[in-house]
């Protein structure tokens, strides 16, 4: 069995979401961030792990033509650059039973920067998860518009004359980012994820491209964003923030 840490949140205020919340606020729902002390009440015996050694595997003997367990092909010289294939495995433990229980985990970030040595140049050949998101059409009805009653206040006769209605299908289309990264050839390296699954843990990989026997190491960080509902369509939430995990890394033979 896998050693764990176990990730030290504190509080911390993530600009980025609360303009996400500010534009897909909803009426029925008011979100209402929660205090330092009931920041502290929520997080509880709420867990993130991170092993204490990154899976981490090299891909020097790959050849261009064999490509990678990323189904990524090398098309750089690898006489120039080392590739590190590297498995990020965050376990996220929420206990059921009491206040707890209601809690959920709506958000997470996952922040990896790839260190090889002073003056290296370092880069994510490649990630995964890529980005995924869904694309939902509301049609919730017709609306039906008389355009007689509308051009009366111009020309009244006129308006009744021509008794004209028009029926309008109400329908627009919306899109829900589960996950969105950095993408490739990027350092850091980040996942922002609003699946539901997360509260089940989150895998990500990443191939990291370094210059040829250069010492890499792996600086991780996490945030998180858990909400729990209240009376009357209230919705407390509160955000979180790890402090930074380093790995280092092997470097090649």
């Amino acid at each position: 069995m896998t050693a764990t840490r176990v990730l030290q949140l504190e509080p911390a205020a993530v600009p980025e979401w609360e303009a996400e919340d500010l534009m897909t606020a909803r009426l029925a729902t008011e979100l209402e961030p929660a205090g330092p002390g009931q920041a502290e009440q929520m997080l509880g015996r709420m867990r993130l792990e991170l092993p204490d050694t990154l899976d981490h595997r090299e891909l020097v003997s790959y050849s261009a033509a064999r490509g990678t367990p990323l189904e990524e092909t090398f098309v750089p010289d690898l006489t120039k650059f080392d590739f590190h294939l590297v498995e990020i495995p965050l376990n996220i433990l929420i206990p059921d039973g009491g206040d707890g229980g209601q809690r959920r985990l709506v958000r997470l970030r996952v922040a990896a920067g790839i260190e090889a040595g002073e003056g290296a140049v370092a880069v994510a050949y490649d990630l995964f998860p890529r980005d995924q998101s869904t694309v939902v059409e509301h049609h919730p009805g017709d609306l039906t518009i008389d355009v007689a009653k509308a051009l009366t206040f111009v020309a009244p006769v006129v308006g009744d004359a021509l008794g004209l209605k028009l029926n309008i299908p109400i329908r627009w289309h919306t899109e829900t980012v589960q996950i969105r990264t950095s993408d490739r050839m990027s350092n850091p390296v980040e996942w922002y994820v609003t699946d539901a699954a997360i509260n089940q843990g989150f895998t990500s990989y990443l191939i990291a491209r370094v210059p040829k026997g250069a010492p890499v190491s792996l600086r991780t960080q996490v945030w998180c964003e858990l909400r729990r509902p209240g009376l009357i369509g209230k919705v407390t939430k509160a955000t979180y923030r790890s402090g930074e995990v380093l790995y280092p890394l092997a470097p090649s033979p």
